[in-house]
């Protein structure tokens, strides 16, 4: 290991140590797999994850989540959360994150019994102005490790790595939410037609993709170094006949592709 990378190992091993009992917001998303495994780590069964499952994340990050936890024998607790029954989030306006957000870590922290810390993931490459949700952190006083030790997402990825974590390469997601044009109105149905597309898509071996809905059209990009094997006559044919019967009228490839990671 890398000297600065045991520096920060150490920084953060050291803010787990002084909290007694640490609840960890866990998506099973690089970040928060890192806080809950090192958390898990130094204080035990003190350090829990906390997974929300709702309408805004597809099944098969919920498997890979439970599946993370499962590996490590790391506690981890299920909540239900529902928010398409918030005031407002339906509406799929800017502020849609930050109710989201706000309701979600408020529910969480409802849930803990005094004396638990609520742990979030945000890192430093997180930028403030293009995450809503970072306000209702900040006004709800939840916790952030990465934050506090100065650390960056390429440090995260490194460290995982370094500690034997299969969440060191896990492209970055978002909820189905965002594959869903501003002011188009949020339903569980819409958000099922775009997972439906994207679990397509994770069937032909493409990860970190996205599928983004325009009415009854869908616009797919894919992770770097993909786009090639997509672009494969044969790949594209049954792409298309597999999006169709999505009901999807067109279907469009994004040739700008997400970037990949790092090594």
């Amino acid at each position: 290991m890398k000297k600065i990378q045991k520096e920060l190992l150490s920084a953060l091993e050291e803010w787990f140590s002084t909290k007694q009992k640490v609840a960890v917001a866990y998506s099973g998303g690089v970040d928060s797999s890192l806080l809950l495994f090192l958390g898990s780590k130094v204080l035990g069964r003190n350090c829990v994850g906390l997974f929300a499952d709702s309408p805004l994340v597809a099944r098969h990050q919920v498997e890979a989540a439970k599946s993370f936890a499962k590996q490590f024998g790391l506690v981890l607790e299920e909540r239900i959360f529902s928010p398409l029954d918030l005031p407002g989030f339906s509406e799929n306006k800017k502020n849609r994150c930050y109710i989201c957000k706000k309701s979600l870590y408020h529910t969480l922290e409802k849930s803990l019994e005094p004396g638990w810390h609520l742990v979030d993931g945000t890192n430093l490459d997180d930028n403030p102005d293009e995450r809503p949700g970072f306000q209702a952190i900040q006004e709800l006083g939840v916790a952030t490790p990465f934050l506090d030790c100065r650390i960056n997402k390429k440090q995260i990825r490194d460290i995982s790595r370094t500690l034997g974590l299969s969440s060191w390469n896990k492209p970055s997601d978002s909820c189905l939410a965002t594959r869903i044009p501003r002011h188009c109105r949020l339903s569980r149905e819409i958000l099922q037609k775009v997972e439906d597309a994207e679990e397509i898509l994770h069937n032909f071996g493409f990860d970190g993709v996205r599928a983004k809905l325009h009415g009854d059209e869908i616009l797919l990009t894919f992770k770097e170094g993909d786009l090639e094997r997509a672009l494969i006559l044969e790949v594209a044919k049954n792409i298309r006949k597999k999006m169709m019967g999505c009901s999807f009228s067109k279907v469009f490839l994004d040739l700008s592709e997400r970037p990949g990671i790092l090594p």
